[in-house]
Formats: C-alpha cells, sequence, structure tokens
C-alpha cells in the first residue's frame, strides 16, 4: 500500500501522507459515475461507468479493480479482455471511451475485516471500500486528473472523498467510499474557507459533530499560525466493527479512512488526520522543504493538541514511539535531503521519510530551546517568528530560533536535515516526564523508543531540553 507504514496494529497497516505527483501535458480527466445495485435493503454490487478521452492511437488501457467483476462492457468503443489484468478499449482517436463494470457481491465482514484493504466489504445496511478496490484506472499518466459523481438508492447516502476535484489516478485507489443506510455525516466550514466532512458507519459510530468540530478548531489555529490551508474539500470516513482489536487508517492528503474496533477510538488517529488535512494540497509544497512542510506541522498538531488537554503524557509518547521506530526502522533513514529531492517521486520509503524526519528534528530544536532559555521560549515561538512564506525554510528556522535564544542550530540542520546523518534524541529531549531510550538488535542496527514516566517520577529540576549527547557521535 501507498504511504508511509507508521502504525501496524491487529490486522491493519496504516497509510499516511500519501501524494499524488504531477508533471506536465495533464491529460483530460477520467470521470467515474458510481451508483449502487440495491436489492431488499443489502447492496448486490458497486456500479461504475468510466468517461476518458482516448489518445492519438485511440486506445485506452484499463487495470482492472483489485475485486473481481462480474461484468464489464464498453458502451463507446470496441472492448477486449483476452489478456489477463487489462481492458483494452479501441475507438476513434481523441474520442471519448466509456467502459462499465459491474462488481462482485460485497463480502459480509462484522467482527475481523482482515480483507478491507483490498476488498468491497459489507456491513449491515453500509458498504464500504477503497478505490482500488472497485475502480479500473486508465493507464498513462498518474498524475491524471480524476471527476466522480455518485447516485444513490432512495434512502442511502454516500461519501467519498473521490468528488472532491483534487484526486488523480495515482490517489483515487486509496480514497474510500462509504454507502449506508442512516450515514451519519457532519460538515463544517473553516474561516479561510475550507469544508470538512466527517462520516461514519458501522455499530460504534463515534460523536461525529464533535469530532469534525475537534478537527476544524485545530486546522483553524494551525491556518492562523501559517497562513496556509484555504479552500480545500476534506473528506474523513470512518468505519467501526465489532471485535477488541484493531486499529488502522489510510490518510492520502485532503482524504482519510479509519477502521475502528472496540478497542480504538478516532481520538487515536487524529494528530495524522489533523497533520494531512493541514498539508493537503499546499501548492508551495516541494520534496526539497517537505522535513518543514510535513515534520513541523505534525510537531504544530501534536503541541496544539498538548495544551488543550487531547493528549496526555501516555498517548503523547505512544504517538512519539511510533514516530521514532518508523524512521529508525526506515531503510533510507540516513537519505539525505538531495537524495530525497532526487528520488521523492520514485521510491516510496524516500517519500516517506521528511515526515518522521522533520518531526523528530522539530523535538530536538524544542528541547535544545527549552534548556537554553530555562523553559521560557519553545520551538512554537520560533515558527510564530519565522516567514511563513520562505522559499527556503531552514535558513529561516535557524534565524528564528536564535532569535528566541535558541542558539544557533546550523550544525544540527546541516547534519540531521541536509546530510541526513541518523537522528537519535538525546534522553531529556522530551522533558522530564519522559525518557528516551535506544535498543540495538543483534545486528547492530539501533532503534529508540519514547516512554511516559509515572507524575510521581517528574521533577521539575530534572533537565527538560536537549543536552550535549546531541552532538555525540553518531551511531546505527
Amino acid at each position: 500500500m501507498a504511504g508511509i507504514s507508521k502504525r501496524v496494529w491487529a490486522f491493519l497497516i496504516a497509510t499516511s501522507g500519501s501524494t499524488s505527483f504531477v508533471h506536465a501535458s495533464e491529460p483530460p480527466p477520467v470521470h467515474y459515475d458510481i451508483g449502487l445495485d440495491v436489492r431488499n435493503d443489502e447492496v448486490e454490487a458497486i456500479t461504475v461507468r468510466a468517461t476518458v478521452r482516448a489518445g492519438d492511437n485511440g486506445v485506452v488501457d484499463f487495470a482492472p479493480p483489485w475485486q473481481d467483476v462480474t461484468e464489464v462492457h464498453a458502451e463507446a468503443g470496441t472492448l477486449d479482455t483476452s489478456v489477463k489484468e487489462r481492458w483494452r478499449v479501441t475507438t476513434q482517436p481523441g474520442s471519448d471511451v466509456v467502459l462499465a463494470w459491474r462488481t462482485g457481491k460485497p463480502e459480509r465482514i462484522d467482527t475481523k475485516p482482515w480483507n478491507i484493504w483490498q476488498r468491497i466489504a459489507d456491513q449491515s445496511h453500509a458498504v464500504v471500500a477503497l478505490g482500488g478496490a472497485f475502480l479500473a484506472a486508465p493507464a498513462g499518466a498518474s498524475s491524471r486528473h480524476v471527476t466522480a459523481s455518485v447516485s444513490m438508492p432512495e434512502g442511502w447516502q454516500a461519501t467519498t472523498g473521490l468528488d472532491t476535484n483534487a484526486q488523480t489516478v495515482a490517489s483515487s485507489s486509496q480514497i474510500s467510499f462509504l454507502a449506508a443506510h442512516g450515514l451519519r455525516t457532519a460538515t463544517r466550514s473553516t474561516a479561510t474557507g475550507t469544508i470538512l466532512r466527517v462520516s461514519a458507519t458501522g455499530p460504534l459510530r463515534p460523536d461525529v459533530d464533535r469530532l469534525a468540530t475537534t478537527i476544524a478548531n485545530a486546522l483553524n489555529r494551525l491556518g492562523k499560525a501559517t497562513g496556509k490551508g484555504a479552500g480545500k474539500v476534506l473528506t474523513l470516513n470512518i468505519t467501526t466493527f465489532h471485535g477488541r482489536d484493531g486499529l488502522g487508517w489510510s490518510l492520502n492528503g485532503a482524504s482519510g479512512v479509519l477502521y475502528l474496533s472496540e478497542s480504538a477510538t478516532a481520538q487515536d488517529a487524529l494528530i495524522d488526520v489533523i497533520r494531512s488535512f493541514a498539508v493537503a494540497g499546499q501548492a508551495d509544497t516541494n520534496p526539497r522543504n517537505a522535513w518543514f512542510t510535513h515534520g513541523m506541522t505534525a510537531f504544530r498538531v501534536t503541541t496544539l493538541m498538548r495544551e488543550e488537554k487531547r493528549l496526555d503524557d501516555r498517548a503523547f509518547a505512544s504517538h512519539l514511539d511510533q514516530t521514532i521506530v518508523a524512521y529508525g526502522g526506515s531503510p533510507v533513514r540516513r537519505a539525505s535531503n538531495a537524495r530525497v529531492v532526487e528520488e521523492y517521486d520514485r521510491i516510496q520509503e524516500i517519500h516517506d521519510l521528511p515526515l518522521t524526519r522533520g518531526e523528530l528534528f522539530a523535538w530536538l530544536i524544542d528541547g535544545k530551546m527549552r534548556e537554553a532559555t530555562q523553559g521560557q521560549r519553545r520551538l512554537t515561538d520560533a515558527l510564530q517568528r519565522m516567514n511563513a512564506n520562505a522559499a527556503d525554510p531552514g535558513p529561516a528556522l535557524i534565524v528564528a530560533v536564535a532569535a528566541e535564544g535558541g542558539g544557533d542550530i546550523t550544525p544540527l540542520y546541516q547534519r540531521y536535515i541536509v546530510d541526513g546523518e541518523l537522528l537519535q534524541l538525546p534522553p531529556t529531549a522530551l522533558g522530564p516526564c519522559f525518557s528516551v531510550g535506544t535498543v540495538a538488535d543483534i545486528y547492530g542496527w539501533q532503534v529508540q523508543h519514547v516512554f511516559a514516566k509515572a507524575r510521581s517520577q517528574c521533577s521539575s529540576a530534572a533537565p527538560v531540553g536537549a543536552d550535549s549527547s546531541a552532538m555525540a557521535p553518531r551511531h546505527g
């Protein structure tokens, strides 16, 4: 699956921050008309019609959906299905191809949706799927934009990020589709004109009104701090199920899907959801600055939630632990920023690295600033001082940190961001209520972990920032 393998709990692999890679000479968009075949209030199939403009050779090849179909035919053009894993439609050059198909019956999944990432899942009076399970993708430029229209039988409602006009062929496979009787949806508008839709189905539906308000308020605060985030349409779909274990999510810029069991809540994924929504569609995002755009945004979101008391010490430690393990376990964790720029579009692990590296670098600098100023200044103060539109955020951050009394972080920036040396947090980087430990396996591969201490073990006299070990010899 696309995205950063940041959390692997029970049966699901969560993906985060997946983006589509856009290049010049965009072909016309592909349009999907999506419907449901419902009998006796149960979904028999998802029906899809794709309209695509053919190129100069009059041929459009489609990769079939992940889930088998029971019927496929061309409404405009001639269909050839003789080659496995390819649907070829031929028409006049420059004409529209229209291909229609019908999926198989969704699989009933109640307590252990093991295949929910690849299959169309059926819950009582509801159906949920990622786009790749029911959409055939036309070959060619993966950056081709996707549009969609959805029609539902009477009494049914549907929600999907496919209809936001912000998706591409590359991203559409990870965009969720949710249709149900009695679908609960909450919509919020932010001060910057962004529209947020949060929908939920299943037996353990969360309070979507409260959740939408929390996310919208956070986006408002982030937008005010960064001057970014205007005019987007954001979609979060949540499916719940009976079962004691299971939590997973897939985030794809302006769209996200959560799968929650009885032991999980939407709060567990909130940092990643807000971070993904905050950076979705930023025109100034580029690989060189991804460590800042994604990593510093994750730091801002986490800090904001700590201020609002939505993350206690254990939840905070759990979040940072998973970040630091994802970074420490990455096979490209030592990649330079120059390599990130070069291979950002080609290697998924490279694409994922700036988020975790940037967030850990933020906590390193935050600890250094707290130590240098006896707790009077934090990284948030430096970020507030920065020019939010700086073309190169590295030098701008260095200047802002120094101006706030945090000292010269140029060596740290050069070492960890530019050169890509292994970043390991000092034991005291997160303050007296947390510890950071390093574990080495028999091959010498070192990975850190973050732990929350009992409140009785916290000492206000203990070091609360990064110490000289931040400049210690490299390991790993």
